[in-house]
């Protein structure tokens, strides 16, 4: 068997991952990570913007000692933010997620496989955005310098990059959907 190397391998490898992680962990824990990564994403690009304020402010006064701050060590800062964030939230977040009627395995084995395709959708888009060193939602996305090779040569990254709104919504449509279903219509 002749296994090539491609960013399409890489999108089924990462999905796989994801998915399979989901499984492992469960519909409840896959709920959560959602959740976190929902709040990484805000908690990265705020950072990193911030960041990114203080070193534009402040130009002048570490050009005088000679330092600067490149603009991919804020890109590559943001990222690293995002990821210590879910990590950090996933350890000690100190949140529980319980949907009511979990009676049906079948169900809840399909939601968990669900979950975790969309939990793979939103962290290889976000991760997608933040390596691009382009704002969310960015409608410019697929012109970024360092994606264009990537969308020429595999047809799943490509998807990944021209939908990314869709990446990004499915999450939280899925938590809604799932919520107001589990919960019968109650309050």
């Amino acid at each position: 068997m002749d296994l090539t190397l491609s960013w399409d391998l890489f999108v089924i490898v990462f999905f796989g991952i994801v998915m399979s992680y989901s499984f492992i962990i469960g519909k409840h824990e896959a709920v959560k990570i959602i959740v976190f990564t929902y709040i990484a994403i805000v908690a990265g690009m705020a950072a990193g913007n911030l960041l990114e304020q203080l070193s534009d402010s402040s130009a002048s006064l570490l050009s005088s000692f000679g330092l600067s701050i490149d603009i991919s060590i804020l890109d590559s800062t943001k990222l690293v933010i995002f990821i210590a964030t879910i990590i950090l939230l996933a350890i000690r977040g100190g949140f529980d997620v319980e949907y009511g009627n979990d009676d049906n395995n079948l169900v809840n084995t399909v939601l968990t496989g669900v979950f975790g395709f969309a939990t793979a959708g939103l962290l290889l888009t976000t991760l997608i955005t933040f390596i691009a060193g382009a704002p969310l939602l960015d409608a410019q996305l697929a012109q970024a310098a360092i994606l264009s090779p990537i969308i020429q040569q595999s047809n799943l990254m490509q998807i990944m990059i021209l939908y990314q709104n869709l990446w990004f919504v499915l999450p939280a449509l899925l938590l809604i959907g799932v919520g107001i279903v589990s919960n019968g219509g109650r309050e």
